[in-house]
This record gives C-alpha cells, structure tokens and sequence, in this order.
C-alpha cells in the first residue's frame, strides 16, 4: 500500500507563464500581451500588477471580470498505458478599484484595492488509471486580496507599495490499495499567510521609453484541515483513521522587469523579465493531528524564469475606438524529473497571446485576451520510477486562457454637483 498523501500542493501545470503553480493575471489587457505590459499599466488593475501605475489616473476607476481556464495533460507509459485529464473548465474572476488625485509640481497619488487569483489549479484523472495510488484528484486555490497606493515623487518617477493577503483552499484525493479492494483518502485543508509588494516606474526624459520593475515577497501559507479515509479494512483502522493534518504552502518571491517603448504615436512595444526563487520549493511535508504520520514529499524545484514580449496599436485607422495587442514568452522553469508527479506537471513553455480592446465610450471600454500554452514534454526520471518513488511515464500539456473584462473611469463630477 502506498504511503498516505504522497501528492502536496496538488496542482496541475495551469501556469502557462511561470514555474510551479503561479496563474496568469486574469487582466484581459496584461494577458493578451503576454505579462510584458508591466511598464504599461493603464487602469485599476495596477494594485495587482504594478502598485506604482496607481498614481497618475485622476478620479474613480473599476476594472472588472473574469477568465476561463482549461487544462489539458496527457500520461503515457508503455507498461503501465495512457491516460487523460478528465474535461474541467476553471473560472477565476478578478475586481480591481482604485482612486487617484493629480498634485502639483507634476506630482500625483493613486490608491486602491483588488482580488485576484494568483495561484491555484485544478486536475481530475479518469477513474481507476494507472496513477490512481498517487494522485485521483486536485482542487486548489489560492485568493489574493490586495491594497496599495502609488506615489508620483518627481514627474518621472513614481513609486508605490501594497499589502497582499493570501488565502487558500485544497482539497485531493488519493486511492489506497488494499489488495482485495481501492479505498478512498479525501484531504481538506485550509489557510493564509501575508506578504507585500513594491513598484516603481521610471519615464525617461526627452524619450517615449518607460522602464519598470515590481516585487511581491514570498509568503508560507500554513494550511490546516482533515483527512477522510473510506472504505478501510478493520486490521488498518488504528494506523489509516480519520484525523487533522497541517502543511505549509509555498508561495516564492516574484521579480519583474520591463520596459515600453513608444515606437509612433498609439503603437507600442514592451518586453519583460520575470523571475521566480522556485528553489524556496524544496518539499512538501503533511503532519498528522495524531502524529501517527508525517510525509515528506520531495519537489527540489529550480528557479523559473520568463522573457516576455509584446506590442499594442491603438487607435487603429480602420476603426479608431479599437486597440489590438499580441504577445509571446518563453518560461523557463524545468522540474526535476526524479520528482515528477501527475499532481503538478510543470515543464518550460512557449506561450503566444491575442486580444483587443474596444472603447464603448470615452470612460469605458471592454477588453478581451486569449492564451495558448504550448509545454515542453516531461519524462520521468526511469530510476526513480523503478524505485516506486514516482510513477514513470512522459506528460504532454497545453494549456488555453481567456479573459474577458470591463474598465471604467469617473472623475466624480456627478458628486460635485
């Protein structure tokens, strides 16, 4: 019989432009232009994407909407057969608000607040597959509540700061041989922790060329909950009962660089680096409320890093209120393949984007992205697989993305009346 939860954080590879488990800003705009707009940021969504952008919009703004998720994995091994993910469609919205004032001297302050989905995923494998013993099911997500403020100190520079709470809900479940029948282990737990960002954005002088940069600190979310075990045999039940159990997620420091280039009036062009301290993932650790288990599941991940490029034609002649935008990035974030599991996929990837955005009215506009993610080809390691450390065989991923959302903005007027 396997050990009990040998899966930890549980996802599959929904991060089709980061390592681990990170999701793609459901920002329609940002998704569109594959991440790299983060010199670029034109609304609310700043609070998420870069705090700094917060100053420099006068009046009330609200950017709001959501993305539908799907992934799709592939398990092959010439032993053991194949399988596929079951079809599941994952919707995480977004809500971003914000409010800023101009002030003299061409400085300027912005303020808001957003909630997100920065991580999470979900993965459902057929009924009675190969891997069953190792992973059956996954459902995890990981909620961002954000409150920042930007401040313009000089007409070139702005900077800003938020605080980020994160809370996060998992649930998995496992099937555990009996050798006369499979049983069911259920896990369910819960949990935060906070962290912080800082932003800064820089114009410079005499060039259309802006350059910025953003971080968001790692945080450890100590999760707890129960675990649930059905169908266990009388010999088993005072070893595999049901109890407490506690873990501790990772989420690691997020670096982002990039640039925006002004190439002619209403066409630009941006890029972006991204990096993640993935090797803050070194494993996964469940403790029982009873302490009769405790599992170590190794991960040793390695730092994951994105090249990001893009570009947006507003205004174009053909229909002035429209503005297209394309993108592409490269994420380079490997996983060990002696720690490889059904439970979290991630490879390096090739993702190219799409989307546009259309002017409804002066203060109002409705933007749409799509992303495609194309994964490199994962083997796992043949050694560790004989051990029974992993379960051997090669997953093939893609993953789409759309988002679709709405941008408002007031000066308030109406409450000056």
């Amino acid at each position: 019989m396997r050990t009990l939860i040998i899966t930890a954080t549980i996802l599959a590879p929904v991060a089709a432009s980061a390592g681990g488990y990170v999701v793609p800003n459901s920002n329609p705009r940002d998704l569109a232009l594959s991440g790299a707009s983060i010199a670029d940021v034109d609304g609310p969504d700043a609070v998420t994407l870069n705090n700094a952008a917060l100053a420099g919009p006068e009046g009330l703004g609200v950017s709001a909407g959501g993305q539908i998720l799907s992934n799709r994995t592939d398990w092959s091994e010439p032993t053991l057969g194949s399988a596929s993910l079951d079809n599941k469609i994952n919707t995480p919205p977004f809500l971003s608000v914000s409010y800023g004032q101009k002030l003299s001297g061409g400085r300027a302050w912005g303020a808001g607040v957003g909630f997100s989905v920065p991580a999470g995923g979900s993965l459902h494998w057929p009924k009675g597959w190969a891997g069953q013993e190792y992973i059956q099911s996954v459902e995890q997500r990981v909620f961002g509540i954000v409150a920042g403020a930007g401040f313009q100190v000089l007409p070139m520079l702005k900077v800003g700061i938020s605080y980020v709470r994160l809370q996060a809900t998992e649930e998995l479940h496992q099937s555990l041989n009996y050798l006369d029948h499979q049983g069911d282990a259920g896990l369910a737990m819960s949990g935060g922790a906070n962290s912080f960002g800082l932003g800064a954005e820089f114009r410079v002088p005499q060039i259309p060329l802006t350059v910025a940069a953003t971080y968001t600190h790692s945080a450890k979310l100590k999760l707890n909950g129960h675990v649930h075990f059905e169908d266990v045999p009388p010999a088993f039940s005072p070893q595999i009962h049901d109890q407490t159990v506690s873990e501790e997620l990772t989420i690691p420091n997020i670096l982002n660089v990039a640039a925006a280039y002004e190439v002619m009036p209403h066409l630009k062009v941006m890029a972006g680096y991204t990096f993640e301290r993935w090797t803050v993932y070194t494993d996964d650790t469940f403790v029982g409320g009873d302490h009769t288990f405790t599992v170590s599941v190794p991960r040793n991940y390695k730092n994951a890093h994105v090249i990001r490029l893009a570009g947006e034609w507003a205004n174009v002649p053909f229909l002035p209120k429209l503005t297209l935008r394309a993108g592409i990035l490269r994420s380079i974030s490997d996983q060990p393949t002696d720690t490889v599991s059904p439970s979290l996929t991630d490879a390096s990837s090739w993702a190219p984007s799409i989307g546009a955005g259309f002017d409804l009215l002066p203060n109002l506009r409705i933007d749409a992205g799509y992303q495609h993610a194309f994964f490199d080809n994962v083997t796992a390691d043949q050694m560790a697989a004989m051990k029974g450390d992993i379960l051997g065989g090669t997953y093939k991923t893609q993953v789409d993305l759309f988002s679709v959302g709405v941008n408002w903005r007031t000066d308030l007027a109406f409450l000056k009346r």
